[in-house]
């Protein structure tokens, strides 16, 4: 779950001015042609796998730090393996989890800051565009030699286990052929629904389409006086919504934005149908949890989020509500479904190669099943283990409070293999700003405005944001 802040409306006015003359290149109609996804030059000093396999950790007792941005109790669960891998590994390596920021903004904003003072953590939770920016400031390293490695790496196996959309999800399209961060956790955008509400209303099952969500939800709101969707200011969601079209954020290659096609037009006119109608409710970005709370009150029939707020909305339900509640796959209105995943990775910092190599090995350790099974469990989220399925899927339906909603996770297993990805590129967070501030903002408030100009203006802006973070 991904939201705005001041940060991303700050770095969007930094750059602005550079984005001027960028922004009079770009094309809405042709935009491919905007900026090409080129090979940028290796970091200076990069390993190869061969370089990884001389490496000798022993005797040297490698300290590498970890920053993320759970909670303190994920913190203290995750520092709990970590003491187990500290105790366990061969190397001497002690690795520590810190609290590196509330939420993923904060992170970004703590890693950046590091990075400007040459003092970088050893590793640190990054969204794949996140990673990409560092990426072009020389400091991620490159993970492919570290998972080929022969004295350290995957095993052919290993890597069979690990679900495949996973690990291609942090191979970036601008930088060709590189891996900048490795997943330990995934998660993907599902829809929230009442199931005793929809059921009162008539509907014996969750919305497939979007013109079924539509007629529920506005029946809903006419009937109870209440909402039948909490709108977020999550750019994801508008994501969620193009891919279920059958449409794309970024083109495959890299090279351009093109979420202004058919679908994206589609998406926006619904989004302002909605709030035109009254179907749906706007939750203020400065309402924390507004739209899970809202949900658990009974408020609101849909949300769509993400699969890992599963455990918060368990929780909230019980406390509030107590109604049954389950998730689905997102509306779909293509014959091939499609599903938004999204869930930061973990990125390695160049430093020694010492330490890149330790690091590795700390990443290696918490994708193994074990862990995976047990930080699934603990946070909601996917394993990334394909053996890791049976046994977290047991566990949740072994917990009284998750009930039917067990099942429900279990389904995402087979909604994985219809993944999309956002845009793993630099820049992708002033982008995701522009679709709050000129595309949300303006069709919520104005049911006359063009969406189809406002989709070609902000797309014209991205793909001079874009150009401006393409590897130089």
């Amino acid at each position: 779950m991904r939201k705005f802040t001041l940060f991303h409306i700050l770095s969007l006015i930094v750059i602005a001015g550079m984005l001027l003359s960028a922004c009079g290149a770009a094309s809405s109609t042709n935009p491919t042609s905007s900026t090409s996804a080129t090979s940028a030059p290796a970091i200076a000093g990069a390993l190869s796998s061969d370089d990884v396999d001389k490496i000798d950790l022993k005797g040297k007792n490698i300290k590498v730090t970890f920053w993320h941005n759970r909670s303190q109790a994920d913190q203290d669960f995750l520092q709990t393996m970590l003491d187990e891998f500290n105790k366990s590994n061969s190397y001497g390596i002690t690795a520590t989890a810190e609290i590196g920021g509330a939420d993923y903004n904060a992170l970004y904003s703590k890693v950046s800051t590091a990075i400007q003072a040459g003092q970088p953590p050893s590793m640190s939770v990054a969204y794949q565009n996140q990673a990409a920016f560092y990426r072009s400031q020389g400091a991620v390293v490159d993970l492919n030699p570290f998972i080929n490695s022969k004295t350290y790496g995957l095993s052919d196996a290993d890597k069979k286990d690990i679900v495949p959309a996973f690990l291609a999800s942090d191979t970036n399209p601008q930088y060709k052929g590189e891996t900048l961060g490795f997943p330990t956790q995934r998660s993907m955008e599902v829809l929230y629904y009442n199931v005793d509400w929809l059921n009162k209303l008539g509907y014996t099952s969750a919305p497939k389409d979007w013109k079924t969500f539509e007629e529920a939800a506005c029946k809903a709101s006419q009937e109870t006086g209440k909402a039948g969707w909490a709108f977020r200011h999550d750019a994801s969601n508008f994501a969620s919504q193009v891919f279920s079209r059958g449409g794309q954020i970024l083109a495959s290659d890299g090279s351009a934005y093109v979420f202004n096609s058919q679908a994206g037009i589609d998406t926006l006119s619904f989004i302002q149908r909605m709030f035109a109608n009254k179907c749906a409710v706007e939750i203020p970005t400065s309402e924390k949890n507004g739209e899970q709370n809202r949900f658990a009150n009974g408020t609101v029939l849909f949300v769509i989020a993400s699969s890992s707020g599963l455990p918060f909305y368990s929780s909230a339900v019980s406390k509030a509500g107590n109604f049954k509640w389950d998730i689905a796959m997102v509306p779909q209105d293509t014959s091939t479904p499609a599903v938004n995943l999204y869930g930061a990775s973990i990125s390695v910092y160049k430093t020694t190669p010492e330490q890149e190599l330790a690091s590795w090995l700390v990443l290696k350790f918490l994708s193994e099943k074990a862990q995976t099974v047990r930080w699934a469990t603990q946070t909601g989220y996917l394993p990334v283990r394909i053996s890791a399925q049976a046994d977290v899927i047991a566990n949740f339906k072994n917990d009284k409070k998750w009930g039917p909603v067990a099942d429900s996770y279990a389904h995402m297993f087979d909604w994985v293999q219809y993944s999309k990805i956002e845009s793993p590129v630099a820049g992708y967070d002033p982008v995701r700003a522009l679709i709050d501030t000129d595309l949300y903002a303006k069709v919520i408030t104005d049911p006359k405005v063009d969406v189809k100009a406002l989709l070609d203006a902000v797309v014209v802006k991205s793909n001079g944001i874009l150009k401006q973070n393409a590897p130089k």
